[in-house]
């Protein structure tokens, strides 16, 4: 008899025995001498299937506890890898344990899953980083923390753009499109008059997989280092690299094509140039008014050279105060980072190189797509002179503009 079935006949037995209770109430009597024999063995019955029915229950448990699900499995995973154990075991021609060989299959599936080709030597899976470990000189393994080791976490934290707003999609697969409704046109009317269509316009943004590449050098001495700090400075070597060059590609002058987001700064929808001042700070802003931006989610970004300008700027004169005083101008935060370029279009709009580059608007209207695992391709060959073992990292990512116009790009000398 399974379990349900034991369930329903106690649920049978119940209903007898409650049976019983209600004729004795009904007719103001206790049982007679066979009834409450009869009472008595449905009861003991009833007690026998509850302590039957919490076996079964509790065997199904042990039985799922003895079978490692595909969490644990990656959970085991974690805690048993090292990145730095890993790329010194392929520059040296060792293969990879068993425990770094389960880890890395988790990345090519996530790979496979994203219909991505891949040719390295290591694939970091992105969904399951967080418990990874390195032996430590007393204890052999040491927990790093999910702070340090995390690659998609650090990396949201690093770009400055999803401080702003932007959103971070990440595992996704194949091309994707993203719609944007301009927003249902409501009128008024008496109240015989026919009412008209209040539709809003729907458009929409596609993303598809590009390929980001880049490289570290790391000396083949470091590889042998065994504590937790020099694997937490790997992989923040890694996302800095990533980092890197997805902000310097979106803040740049390029065109967008089938192998690279475009930037910024070629063809925007508005721009502001000229002399950097209160005027045209708030001339940034009213560049991105006609296109219903949310201002909760709007924020100035620039470079370094930008924000020294705004921050030794009068709003005028004999005023005493600046453009950018703390870490806001006009209400809105102001983030910086050295990837913003200076010119729009590729213009050189003012000599000696004082122009500074800012983009003002709604980065809610901004989607960065990330497909598949981090690809890791380990040279121990053509840095073997100096050293130092080349690592290729390779990692798939689009970004686009969901709405060109919720954004106001400037170049202020």
């Amino acid at each position: 008899m399974n379990l349900l079935e034991l369930v329903d006949n106690r649920d049978l037995k119940i209903k007898e025995l409650e049976n019983f209770t209600e004729v004795s109430k009904k007719e103001f009597r206790k049982l007679n001498d066979n009834e409450n024999s009869e009472f008595l063995n449905l009861k003991n019955e009833i007690e026998r299937m509850n302590k039957e029915i919490e076996d079964i229950k509790e065997a199904d448990k042990k039985s799922l506890r003895s079978e490692p699900s595909i969490k644990n499995n990656l959970k085991n995973m974690n805690e048993n890898f090292s990145l730095l154990r890993a790329i010194d075991a392929r520059a040296n021609g060792r293969p990879f344990d068993e425990k770094m060989l389960s880890y890395i299959n988790v990345g090519k599936e996530e790979m496979r899953k994203s219909s991505l080709p891949f040719s390295g030597d290591i694939q970091l899976p992105v969904n399951y980083r967080a418990n990874i470990v390195a032996g430590s000189d007393g204890a052999g393994q040491d927990f790093i923390s999910e702070d340090k080791l995390g690659l998609i976490a650090p990396l949201r934290n690093r770009l400055v753009l999803v401080q702003a707003g932007a959103t971070f999609m990440t595992g996704l697969k194949g091309d994707i499109s993203i719609p944007y409704y301009a927003g249902t046109t409501a009128s008024w009317k008496g109240e015989v008059v026919t009412a008209v269509d209040g539709a809003g316009a729907t458009s929409e943004v596609t993303m598809s997989p590009k390929r980001l590449t880049c490289y570290i050098d790391v000396s083949k001495q470091f590889l042998n280092q065994d504590t937790v700090d020099a694997e937490a400075m790997l992989l923040n070597d890694i996302v800095y690299a990533i980092s890197d060059k997805l902000e310097s590609t979106i803040f740049s002058g390029a065109a967008g094509s089938s192998t690279q987001p475009a930037g910024f700064f070629v063809t925007p929808s508005s721009t502001i140039s000229g002399t950097t001042s209160w005027s045209n700070v708030v001339a940034l802003e009213t560049g991105v008014g006609a296109s219903n931006v949310n201002y909760t989610t709007a924020a100035y970004i620039t470079s370094a050279k930008g924000r020294g300008k705004l921050k030794s700027t009068a709003k005028s004169s004999n005023a005493g105060i600046f453009c950018l005083e703390g870490s806001e101008m006009n209400g809105y935060p102001v983030l910086v980072t050295n990837s913003v370029i200076d010119t729009i279009n590729g213009a050189t709009a003012y000599t000696g190189g004082t122009a500074a580059g800012i983009v003002f608007g709604d980065w809610s209207q901004f989607v960065i797509g990330q497909w598949g695992a981090i690809d890791l391709i380990v040279d121990g060959t053509s840095q073997a002179l100096l050293g130092n073992v080349r690592i290729v990292i390779n990692a798939y990512f689009d970004a686009v503009q969901r709405v060109s116009g919720a954004f106001c790009i400037g170049s202020l000398a």
